[in-house]
């Protein structure tokens, strides 16, 4: 055996070795975010190579978020000179994985394969694909040739490749019996996903991922060949490469592959392995990293490999999704920026929708995955370079109500740029003169709680001796952990620290212990529903029980995980809610227990269809010209609501002429302050938030015996928030806000709303607010 290939095989021994004794007990948390996060890690620890950037590592960098700088493609290209095996001078490589990589870390920097210093790299693997040196130079170098079109001789050797692939397939058990099943199975799948339009290759595949999926699929989300237990042993790279492959033929890697008790999602084990931690060898941090990257691609919408650099519209879902996703990340943050006026916002986020629509064009009109990757990433940048103007903020204009027979007319200091792209805006007919106040924020400590809740820590929390946090007082940290292994905690009391911060006291459910820890909606959730949930699934690993009595007591019979149930209604029980099903039985409520899949919402739930329509309550807005003038809103009443919606009253609709437009925002709350009603009102605190982050907050002042929906409506009036809503009083229902919308009937995604940290369980509509409310909207995905 030659030096280089000893050392190579020696190499992914000893890494198989190490990973597969040294294993990953982590918790799960298999999620898009975490997914996120283990690509952004990946992508950190391979920017540390610096100059010794290679092939792999720019294929990695290109999918990232951030794009390959010219630096990291000026290393991975002299890296690949001096590398692979032809373009060094030598012969080809080992399996033909030196070309393999060559060719996709050369596509990606956008080099030219056939034309390399002179040399056609695509010739020699043509070459040795008209006489295949190894089963494994098949298989590599059909992903090569596959990367992209390269002339008819190139074509020719991809078409004479799969049928090979295909014919090496073991009709009886559906794989490739090489000496690791899971490994040359998977690197099979991963080439034919790349040659779908050629003979046989759609029909091999599906009998493929049948085969994995009932004779290498572990319980544990892994992949093992049982017959093989030397080299079909579970382990980190067999894993990473086989959930890439799956996912390149289109499989959800995020969800389990069967239908059991007890099984893992793919993405979920290789995420519990730490592949792309510090201290990995390269090889396997580059695998993960694609493997994450692919999953993501595919999840986004995404067709076959992402190596399938140029395979038409391949990339464009998923690079349509990432810029949008993109622009929704700006905006929050322009919106949140507490020291731009309103115009400078109007204008930044009316050109971050300008951004937003020529690059989903552009993208739209790509042919290739290359030019929609290239695209996105000039988008990413182009958003990223917008900024906003810090100029000292013009004085608010309290909105003084106007009528005139069925029109109120409303001047609105913070309205929502996104009604710039309404192309039922009316102009301002004249300025208003009207007296000016500034609004009043609250700096009372948070109220303490009415009574004593239960939540669940979302993320990773400490826990503090008294309440100021410092390093000497940390009683204990408790690490994030999947939702069924969540801590959970009884709600003493909140207050507001030294330190400004809102902060609970709680006692820990399971060891006893109080203390002080941060609070708000980023770190904690309630642990037990509230809401009209119908329909939930069993989460538990264990099952749950039915019991005849609401306190749990005479057992009926046990349930399964991922059982599904009916619900008939969420019952109070003290702190912990229980809920009837429809057999009359009880059930806990515990969402570490249960995970509901249907909430009844309002009986106005349908969102608006038609987004020119005209329904009772609509109210359309002219964006602030730069200079910070006020601008005029008309909110238009009519006696009843138009047919083609089916809305009820309140419905706000918009006409979207861009992308990312959302919906404008209704202007005139039901119960708005105005100067003489000034000594009548009640102040609140408001907070929304999604995505782990934080849209708005702040106080709004609103008249006595306002509910709870008004003052949101008020709230969002003066923070220049896009707002959407249906229906009035106990059938107001939020379907979106700044951009995150409700998803369709019965679903989960939507808003959620608590007062004072308790959910009230009745509509916003109906609930009336005391002094110092605290109101929290949280976005459920």
């Amino acid at each position: 055996m030659k030096r280089k290939q000893f050392l190579y095989w020696l190499s992914i021994v000893l890494g198989i070795f190490l990973i597969f004794f040294s294993g990953g007990n982590s918790a799960r948390a298999d999620t898009a975010s975490d997914v996120n996060s283990a690509i952004s890690t990946g992508l950190t620890e391979i920017a540390q190579q610096g100059s010794q950037i290679d092939a792999w590592d720019a294929t990695c960098l290109v999918f990232g978020d951030n794009g390959i700088t010219d630096l990291q493609a000026q290393n991975a290209y002299k890296s690949i000179l001096k590398n692979n095996d032809f373009l060094s001078g030598g012969s080809q490589g080992l399996n033909g994985i030196s070309d393999v990589s060559a060719v996709n870390g050369l596509v990606a920097i956008d080099k030219d394969p056939t034309n390399v210093n002179g040399k056609n790299l695509v010739a020699d693997i043509v070459k040795d694909a008209n006489n295949p040196a190894s089963d494994y130079s098949i298989v590599n170098d059909l992903q090569a040739l596959s990367t992209g079109s390269y002339g008819q001789a190139s074509e020719t050797a991809r078409t004479s490749l799969t049928k090979k692939l295909i014919g090496m397939q073991d009709q009886k058990t559906g794989l490739w019996n090489e000496f690791d099943k899971v490994d040359y199975t998977g690197r099979a799948i991963l080439a034919l996903s790349m040659n779908t339009n050629q003979p046989g290759a759609a029909d091999a595949l599906n009998t493929a991922v049948k085969a994995v999926s009932n004779r290498l699929y572990q319980e544990n989300g892994g992949f093992a060949d049982s017959s093989n237990t030397m080299f079909g042993a579970e382990n980190a790279y067999n894993d990473v490469t086989m959930t890439n492959a799956l996912a390149s033929a289109g499989v959800n890697v995020y969800v389990p592959l069967k239908e059991k008790t007890g099984y893992v999602a793919p993405v979920q084990r290789a995420l519990d392995q730490h592949p792309v931690s510090a201290g990995n060898s390269a090889m396997l941090i580059q695998q993960a990293t694609w493997t994450f990257e692919q999953a993501r691609f595919t999840r986004n919408g995404g067709k076959g490999s992402i190596f399938a650099f140029n395979q038409t519209d391949a990339a464009k879902p998923g690079e349509i999704a990432s810029i949008k996703a993109a622009a929704i990340t700006k905006k929050q943050s322009i919106i949140n920026d507490p020291q731009a006026t309103a115009a400078a916002k109007s204008d930044a986020l009316n050109l971050v929708d300008q951004i937003l629509a020529t690059y989903v064009s552009k993208l739209s009109a790509d042919s290739t995955s290359s030019a929609a990757i290239t695209d996105r990433t000039a988008g990413d940048t182009a958003l990223n370079n917008v900024t906003v103007s810090h100029a000292a903020p013009v004085t608010p204009v309290t909105p003084p109500n106007v009528t005139n027979n069925n029109t109120t007319v409303v001047t609105n200091p913070a309205s929502s740029s996104t009604a710039a792209s309404s192309s039922a805006a009316t102009p301002a007919s004249s300025s208003s003169s009207s007296p000016t106040s500034k609004p009043t924020v609250s700096k009372k400590p948070v109220k303490k709680a009415r009574q004593r809740s239960v939540v669940y820590a979302l993320t990773t929390i400490k826990l503090y001796r008294n309440s100021n946090f410092t390093k000497s007082s940390l009683i204990k940290t408790y690490p994030k952990r999947a939702r069924v292994n969540r801590p959970m905690f009884l709600v003493i009391s909140q207050q507001t620290n030294k330190q400004g911060h809102a902060i609970y006291r709680v006692k820990d459910m399971n060891s006893g212990k109080t203390g002080y820890t941060l609070s708000g909606s980023k770190y904690f959730a309630h642990a037990y529903y509230s809401a009209k949930v119908t329909r939930i699934k069993v989460i538990n690993p264990k099952g749950i029980n039915e019991y005849g009595k609401v306190n749990l007591t005479s057992k009926k019979r046990h349930v399964k995980k991922n059982a599904s149930l009916s619900v008939r209604k969420v019952v109070n029980y003290g702190r912990s809610n229980r809920m009837q099903l429809t057999n009359g039985r009880y059930i806990t409520a515990n969402k570490k227990l249960i995970l509901a899949t249907k909430i009844k919402k309002s009986s106005q739930n349908t969102r608006p269809s038609t987004p020119t329509a005209t329904t009772t309550g609509t109210s359309t807005s002219t964006p602030p010209t730069n200079s910070g003038s006020t601008a005029t809103t008309t909110t238009t009443t009519s006696s009843k609501p138009t047919a083609t919606t089916g809305t009820a009253t309140g419905t706000t609709t918009t006409t979207n002429n861009s992308p990312s437009a959302t919906p404008t925002l209704p202007v005139a709350p039901t119960n708005p302050v105005t100067p003489s009603n000034d000594a009548k009102t009640i102040t609140t605190t408001i907070s929304i938030h999604a995505d782990g982050a934080t849209i708005a907050s702040g106080s709004v002042k609103v008249k006595k015996g306002a509910t709870a929906f008004d003052a949101l409506q008020a709230f969002a009036q003066q923070k220049g928030l896009a707002l959407t809503y249906t229906g009035s009083g106990a059938t107001a229902y939020v379907t979106g806000i700044n951009g995150f919308n409700a998803g369709p009937a019965g679903t989960m995604t939507g808003w959620l709303y608590s007062v004072n940290g308790t959910e009230p369980g009745s509509s916003m509509g109906v609930y009336t607010l005391k002094d110092g409310d605290s109101i929290s909207m949280t976005y459920n995905k």
